[in-house]
């Protein structure tokens, strides 16, 4: 028997400096410890190119260091487009903004294409209703504010990790 394609899940925010690569730190972190290494690949992407080529900014390292996350956290910025979008499984989006832009760009998809699930982040909260609209449910940019903010995203972020490597094995096991 061949190997298995892995499972590609992608996390998107609109500069891809703050909130999803921390999204990223957090499910690699998950995916390891349920030792899914090689059959789960997961990057990040933006909606936006102005940051593109940028690290990882400085207060989501801190945030997720002291989270309990190991440095070095190595991320350039880099925008998502349509032709890459379709190589995912599994897309979370940090707001509705960026699901809308991206189930926009999977409708523009070739006729017969493949196109990712496409879900908000914190639809995995523990708890959360799934009829809960988007626009209710942000993880909120900590860009324009404290380390504090940073902090306080990282912790909410981490409430959806456990069901989200839930829906990733569902994935998994149906190949």
């Amino acid at each position: 028997m061949g190997a298995m394609t892995p499972v590609r899940v992608l996390t998107v925010c609109t500069g891809n400096v703050c909130r999803s690569p921390a999204a990223a730190v957090m499910l690699r972190a998950a995916v390891l410890e349920a030792g899914l290494e090689g059959r789960i690949e997961v990057g990040s992407a933006g909606t936006s190119w102005e940051a593109e080529g940028m690290p990882m900014d400085d207060r989501t390292e801190l945030a997720l260091e002291r989270a309990g996350y190991a440095r070095p956290f190595v991320h350039e910025a880099r925008t998502i487009h349509v032709t890459e979008l379709l190589n995912w499984d599994l897309v979370l989006a940090m707001t509705a903004e960026h699901a809308q832009q991206l189930q926009r760009m999977a409708d523009s998809a070739p006729e017969g294409a493949a196109v990712p699930e496409i879900r908000m982040w914190r639809s995995f909260e523990p708890g959360m209703d799934p009829a809960t609209p988007a626009a209710e449910i942000p993880v909120e940019d900590p860009w324009y504010e404290g380390q504090g903010a940073f902090d306080r995203t990282i912790e909410q972020m981490r409430e959806s990790v456990p069901e989200i490597l839930l829906r990733i094995q569902e994935l998994h096991a149906a190949r």
